[in-house]
């Protein structure tokens, strides 16, 4: 098999924190690059990998600043998510980087719902108060009374934001006997049950809803969206979900009410400055709190999910290699 060349160069392929790629993916990768599997763990690690290769494969372990990417020579980044915001896309654009994912990629996006039923489990798991019931047991305990929890039955659930993960998490819940309230920016949403409550405010779906799960992108527009105010407007017995992106949520607010019992408990797969984490205050706070819930953002890592999805981002590098 011949070596694919751009600009008569062999490509190189670096695949970072991922011990083997989607048996399909890596043939495909194969197939135009030479392909060499690293573990970084350092910055000038990071650095000194992108000088050496032509196309850099990784997932949420790094985050791609102007600074690492200016000496950079890569010229694609291949990345199976749909959130950029670990990347400086405005770099890759000024040093001709082209990058590769899922975002708005809608109709393949359907077929993979690990994140959505991630959400659930942690609801199940905030609104059960199950976080430590499963080392009670295993210390040799039986106390059943400390662990009386809420059902989702007839509780009313808000989603935030009704793109294509809030509609299937909204789909889940009403199955629970839920209601289901929601805001987003769009109006003009299609393929909205009409037993779907729409409030006209991010302000009036929290201060009604029993439950809150965030599903919006994270740019500056949405920087602590949910923030102290918002937070204020909330019953005091709300439990708020997060499987979208830290920065939504302004999290030092919510550490402060949840320490003053101002909402019910809080569970994320996603924190504001990860992979970094080890002096996060909601850390700190799930070491001595069981209403704090936290997943090393695992939503998406399904055995199903990463084949679907790194087969497709390899499809779409070859058709843009080849191209």
């Amino acid at each position: 098999m011949e070596d694919y060349k751009v600009n008569s160069k062999i490509l190189r392929a670096c695949i970072s924190g991922i011990d083997s790629l989607a048996s399909e993916a890596e043939l495909n990768l194969k197939s135009v690059a030479k392909v060499k599997y690293v573990h970084l763990s350092t910055e000038q690690e990071l650095v000194d990998c992108l000088k050496e290769c032509d196309i850099f494969w990784f997932r949420l372990n790094h985050q791609l600043t102007r600074k690492i990417l200016e000496h950079s020579n890569v010229s694609f980044i291949v990345c199976a998510v749909t959130g950029l915001d670990h990347i400086d896309i405005e770099a890759c654009k000024e040093f001709n980087i082209k990058i590769i994912s899922l975002k708005n990629e809608f109709s393949f996006l359907n077929e993979v719902r690990a994140t959505a039923e991630h959400t659930l489990a942690l609801m199940l798991l905030l609104s059960r108060k199950l976080k430590r019931v499963f080392t009670h047991v295993e210390e040799g305990n039986w106390d059943r009374t400390l662990f009386k929890g809420t059902e989702l039955y007839k509780k009313k659930i808000g989603i935030l934001g009704m793109g294509r993960l809030g509609k299937i998490v909204a789909e889940y819940c009403a199955v629970f006997g839920a209601s289901v309230y929601f805001y987003d920016t769009n109006r003009s949403l299609s393929e909205v049950p009409k037993s779907y409550i729409c409030c006209d405010s991010i302000e009036s779906l929290c201060s009604e809803v029993d439950i809150l799960s965030i599903h919006i992108p994270y740019n500056l527009k949405n920087h602590f969206l949910i923030n102290r105010a918002i937070l204020d407007k909330c019953k005091p017995e709300i439990l708020i979900l997060n499987t979208s992106r830290g920065g939504i949520v302004d999290e030092q607010a919510i550490a402060l009410n949840i320490e003053n019992k101002k909402i019910g408990g809080y569970a994320t797969d996603v924190l504001f400055g990860e992979p970094i984490i080890k002096n996060h205050v909601l850390v700190k706070l799930a070491k001595t709190h069981e209403n704090v819930i936290i997943t090393p953002h695992i939503g998406g890592n399904t055995f199903e999910s990463v084949e679907k999805t790194e087969n497709f981002v390899a499809q779409k590098l070859l058709k843009l290699i080849k191209n």
